[in-house]
This record gives structure tokens, sequence and C-alpha cells, in this order.
């Protein structure tokens, strides 16, 4: 996909812990060479931190399904393209009963699949984990979730996924964490 920066360059984020809001969220995959005037201003108020990032107050959904007997829950972040409406990427941390809980990332068509996704909290050691699958809706990765990985989660401030683009160029989407201590343990 050719067009993958210009797709993450424009993002906004939904499914905001189902208080039916959206609040734009630009994404760091910006270029060099575009300048900044092409980003849209932010669409709330709120202090912006160094990186010029603006953050939702919450963007961390809950999900459970059921049979009756078992309940299995998810909290998960979706950030579409302003634009078009399109998914960039879906953030799921699933809580499967009785194992560890585990990520599932969609993310867009177009990305060099011969190289690891690098997952990381804040600025710290990221996890590499290849693409799993590709289909028409985009390619898929899962990755186990350790007590250390979920406390980052908790305490940090954003979630960095890197991949590269089919050109080999890194391009960084940033999931706000705020807000994913609280769903996760409504999760449990």
């Amino acid at each position: 996909m050719k067009h993958l920066k210009s797709l993450v360059n424009s993002v906004l984020v939904t499914a905001v812990a189902g208080c039916g809001m959206a609040t734009v969220f630009p994404a760091h995959a910006q270029t060099p060479a575009q300048p900044q005037a092409q980003q849209a201003p932010p669409a709330t108020a709120a202090p912006q931190p160094a990186a010029a990032q603006q953050q939702p107050q919450t963007a961390w959904r809950l999900e459970c399904v059921g049979d009756g007997k078992m309940l299995e829950c998810q909290v998960l972040q979706q950030l579409v393209n302003r634009d078009d409406g399109k998914q960039v990427l879906l953030v799921s941390v699933r809580l499967p009963p009785k194992a560890p809980p585990v990520m599932v990332l969609q993310l867009p068509l177009g990305l060099n699949v011969a190289e690891p996704v690098h997952v990381a909290v804040d600025k710290g050691m990221p996890l590499l984990q290849p693409v799993q699958t590709c289909i028409a809706t985009g390619c898929f990765l899962t990755l186990p979730l350790d007590d250390k990985f979920l406390l980052s989660m908790r305490t940090g401030t954003a979630l960095k996924i890197t991949v590269q683009d089919s050109g080999k160029h890194p391009i960084t989407l940033e999931v706000a964490l705020l807000g994913f201590g609280i769903a996760f343990d409504k999760a449990k």
C-alpha cells in the first residue's frame, strides 16, 4: 500500500470507553519532509505534551462475550483515518479464561511482513513479534503479555507500535494508554 504513511498521518480515535466521543489523535509517522501545517488541529483544548501530541482523555473500550457459563473480555482501542474512515490500527488486549493475557494487533495492509513489528511502552525496550497472517482486512499478530509489560502499559503514557512499509521505512503508531488500567481491571 503506497499510501500507508499518509494513512497513518491522519487518524481518529474511536470507541472511547463507551461514551460515544471521538478525539483527534495525530500519529507520529510524519516524515521530516512533510510540514507541520499539514496536521489537523486537535479537537480538544487540553494542553499538549512536548511531543505535540493530543492525548485523548480515555480511549480504551471494554467488550465481553460469554456463553452463559464463561465470560471472555477484552479491552481495545481503534485508530481510524479521519479522511476516509478506514481503520488504521486495532489494539486488543484479551483475557482468555484460565490463560495469561494476550495482545492482538490488526495492522493495515502494505507492510513489510519480513521484518518484525516492534511494540514498546514509552521509551522502553521493544518486544519484537512477526506478523502472523494478512487477510483482506489487514495483517495480524498476537503477542503474549507478561506481568512486567502489563505493568508498563498501566503506568506508561503511550504504546508505540513500529512497522516498516513496503519501502522498508519505519512507521510508528502511538496509542494513548490513559484509561487502559481502569478498563483492564474491569475486564478481570
